[in-house]
């Protein structure tokens, strides 16, 4: 079996979740005895020099508005050799351009869709009318699709009316199923995480009202957030008015192992999200002995099992009360962790890449 896999992620993301699913099924799919190749040569991101040679950084020096994408339409004049060729059974796509559509001369294609956040939550998006379809353009003609949760397959079926049979659900794997943990200098003694990006759904203003009479009320506690950038000053602004400026740290990570070190060394993970198409941040935790605090939304309760305590996200007496319980019981917290290990073995990327083998030899009849 010849599969080919398009260059779109690879030139949209220089890094995130999207490629890193692809670069953990590339990896796999190439150590079967099928054929795997990966259009794209001009590409910043940082999973791709790893699944092809010769791999060219676009521009890599230069900051440049919409850089991305004109890396996308290079690659698609540039290199788009192995799905222009034809010589291949199936297309697993990336994202949801459909470019591709005029190359595939009946060759059959999958596509996985993580979330369907944008068209659920539309009031947080602005300016992606085009892309949301595009997005719908291509799930409809798609021959098979993966989802990355129950939840997430029942979004689809429910918006575009798909049949469910047309659809599997393989769930991603541990990202840090070989991950060690690297001291991270300057951390508290103790805190509570809040990981990635702070912004609309994600909740994290709402999160942070609810939670900042814990930090007045306890002085030596804090609350760190990992990745996301430094504070916007409307958000240095928001947290002196609450008045815990001085308990609210932002701090970057170079690498999966300092990131697990901050995790292992939280006294609780916060996930408060409206929304989440899967939710990879509760297996980082769970597979750190992290104890877990969770919204009951969407594909959370899904992911997390047993393994967490659940909050209402838009309740902010319900952040608040279960996060204080939390750190007030330590046997809770003990058993959280131990419940957090049992329940992160459920998810491997090799069952991933077996899976998703399993959909492309169903399209294909073999």
């Amino acid at each position: 079996m010849k599969v080919v896999y398009d260059q779109q992620i690879f030139s949209f993301q220089n890094y995130g979740g999207i490629s890193r699913y692809f670069y953990e099924l590339i990896s796999r799919v190439r150590k079967t005895k099928n054929e795997v190749f990966v259009d794209g040569k001009l590409s910043n991101n940082i999973y791709l020099p790893k699944l092809k040679e010769g791999v060219c950084g676009f521009m890599s020096k230069m900051n440049l508005p919409y850089k991305n994408i004109i890396n996308f339409y290079a690659n698609i004049f540039l290199d788009s050799s192995y799905l222009k060729s034809g010589d291949f059974d199936i297309l697993h796509v990336t994202y949801f351009h459909p470019y591709f559509l005029s190359m595939l001369n009946g060759k059959p294609y999958v596509i996985t869709v993580h979330d369907m956040i944008p068209e659920l939550l539309s009031s947080e998006f602005k300016g992606v009318e085009r892309t949301l379809a595009y997005k719908k353009k291509v799930i409809l003609r798609a021959d098979y699709i993966i989802t990355v949760s129950e939840n997430t397959k029942r979004d689809v079926v429910n918006l575009y009316g798909i049949n469910d049979g047309k659809i599997k659900v393989i769930y991603h794997g541990n990202p840090f199923e070989n991950v060690k943990p690297i001291k991270v200098n300057d951390l508290p003694s103790r805190y509570l995480l809040f990981v990635g990006n702070r912004q609309g759904y994600k909740n994290f203003t709402f999160f942070l009202e609810s939670t900042s009479p814990i930090l007045r009320k306890d002085k030596s506690l804090f609350l760190v957030c990992a990745g996301g950038g430094p504070f916007s000053a409307s958000e240095r602004l928001f947290l002196s008015r609450l008045e815990v400026e001085k308990q609210v740290i932002q701090i970057s990570f170079k690498n999966d192992s300092e990131l697990a070190y901050i995790y292992k060394n939280a006294l609780v993970y916060v996930l408060p999200s409206l929304y989440e198409g899967f939710g990879l941040t509760v297996l980082e935790a769970f597979s750190m002995g992290c104890p877990v605090v969770a919204s009951n939304t969407s594909s959370i309760p899904e992911v997390c099992g047993k393994a967490a305590v659940f909050i209402n996200p838009r309740d902010s007496n319900s952040i608040m009360q279960t996060i204080l319980w939390v750190l007030e019981n330590r046997k809770l917290r003990d058993k959280l962790a131990k419940l957090g290990f049992i329940q992160v073995r459920k998810f491997s990327w090799d069952e991933m890449a077996n899976r998703t083998l399993e959909v492309y030899r169903k399209v294909l009849n073999i």
